[in-house]
């Protein structure tokens, strides 16, 4: 875990060497009532930020989030 405070912006990151998944996946699994990425995408979106998403099956996985200050 990683947080970076600017004079604009605070940045998140957090990075794991888990399992990993098919982000494709995780959206197909939206209409199934699981909104993981999708809610906290959202929720980004609410106060003006980001949300970023890498992983792959078998890679782990790492956000990166931004909200602007």
């Amino acid at each position: 875990v990683i947080l970076e405070v600017t004079e604009t912006e605070v940045r998140l990151i957090v990075e794991d060497d888990g399992r990993g998944f098919s982000i494709d996946d995780d959206y197909s699994l939206a209409g199934a009532g699981r909104l993981g990425l999708m809610g906290m995408r959202e929720r980004m979106a609410i106060v003006g930020g980001t949300l970023e998403v890498e992983s792959a099956p078998g890679q782990g996985t790492t956000l990166f989030a931004r909200v602007p200050l």
